[in-house]
């Protein structure tokens, strides 16, 4: 089967867009294979697979890619700025020799007269176990103009040293991270902090596999601008007008809606100011001198049902004053007592620096509770000497 398939060309090439919301512009494509034989559709890693038994990965791999090339170069001719994403199968790359080049496909972009740098290269590293012809692979098709992306991060057996082996231009997101993201805070900052390391060492990062808004607008506020997924087109044998006119649609859409949720936040955020200045007043009020003030935050802490924790900090010294008031009910770490130091956090320095001896932090998971809150830190007096009273706020509960 998989010979009549390679011998007859019986695959097609699909098409895929993958789209930038801040710029509103089409980036670029990947290019997908699928297969239909006697009327049976043939998933591709089925088709890749038969492809592998017999001995002929190169040879689909060969007839795939020229297709694909084929396909761009009438949406190249009509936008230059276009990328074409284009797959690489694993046990090829495990046996790459630069010198043995029966496979390169660069005599085909030179046939349509297409630069290089229009193309990347996507890299399953998981798949990849001969590392020094990884590297090989990388170094030799990065010289010659191409850029190489590091697909599926966040799945399977991915490691992040292989970033130093590949060192990517992109990395893809895998979109398992994406699903039913808006409950699932672990998910959140697994994106966030991959975001964070790919800009900080200059690599554009792509979420994968989005399927609704709250996907979008989660990678949009860790500062991700490149997106693929059925939220704005699914795999196309031929992407038409419409079509287009209908993702420039999705993008304004949902660029709308960010920018919605963007001003809702900030709006909450001032909320969320406003009552803690009040709370916390009504707690500093009733401070007379600091021997008291630990009875005093007992009584408070009953009253709020949003209140996590409330302790005090030496402003001058930045040591805690009395064991922390906790409503802790998971008993999953122990809360901070009198005496521990604060100098180094967030909530301790900037409360400190600030203009108006304010700070509300962002959200994370206590390690008392599990719960996710935020801290609302706030300078004050009793006498000569200064403090700050914290608030651990409850955003949502475990």
């Amino acid at each position: 089967m998989i010979r009549e398939i390679i011998k007859n060309k019986l695959v097609e090439i699909y098409f895929q867009p993958i789209v930038s919301i801040r710029s509103k512009r089409l980036y670029a494509f990947e290019a997908l294979t699928r297969c239909t034989y006697h009327n049976e559709d043939i998933p591709p890693n089925v088709l890749f697979d038969l492809a592998n038994k017999a001995n002929l990965s190169l040879e689909l791999d060969v007839l795939t890619r020229n297709k694909s090339i084929e396909k761009f170069k009438e949406y190249y001719l009509k936008n230059n700025d276009l990328l074409l994403f284009l797959n690489f199968e694993s046990s090829l790359i495990n046996n790459f020799d630069k010198k043995i080049k029966a496979s390169c496909f660069t005599k085909t972009i030179k046939k349509f007269g297409i630069p290089y740098k229009n193309f990347m290269i996507e890299i399953k590293e998981d798949e990849i176990e001969n590392t020094q012809a990884l590297e090989e692979f990388c170094a030799y098709y990065r010289e010659l103009g191409f850029t190489i992306a590091l697909d599926d991060l966040g799945t399977g057996n991915s490691t992040f040293n292989r970033i130093n082996v590949i060192k990517p231009d992109l990395i893809k997101i895998d979109k398992s991270l994406f699903q039913n993201i808006k409950d699932n805070q672990i998910n959140k900052e697994i994106i966030k902090s991959i975001a964070k390391m790919s800009h900080n060492l200059g690599i554009r990062v792509l979420a994968e596999g989005v399927e609704d808004s709250d996907a979008v607008c989660v990678a949009m506020k860790s500062y991700i601008n490149l997106f693929q997924g059925y939220y704005f087109c699914k795999p196309s044998k031929d992407l038409n007008q419409n079509q287009i006119e209908t993702i420039f649609s999705t993008i304004t859409h949902i660029g709308d809606l960010f920018r919605k949720s963007t001003l809702t936040s900030i709006s909450n955020k001032r909320v969320l100011i406003n009552n803690y200045c009040t709370v916390s007043s009504i707690i500093i009020e009733q401070f007379i001198s600091i021997e008291n003030t630990y009875q005093i935050m007992i009584n408070e802490l009953n009253k709020y049902i949003d209140l996590e924790a409330i302790y005090l900090i030496d402003a001058k010294t930045s040591k805690q004053i009395n064991d922390t008031v906790i409503n802790n009910t998971n008993d999953r770490f122990q809360a901070t007592k009198n005496g521990d130091e604060h100098y180094l956090k967030e909530y301790y320095y900037i409360t400190l620096e600030s203009r108006h001896g304010i700070h509300l932090s962002n959200k994370y998971i206590s390690y008392a509770t599990g719960n996710i809150c935020k801290t609302f830190a706030r300078k004050f007096k009793i006498g000569n000497e200064s403090y700050i009273i914290c608030l651990d706020i409850i955003i949502k509960r475990n």
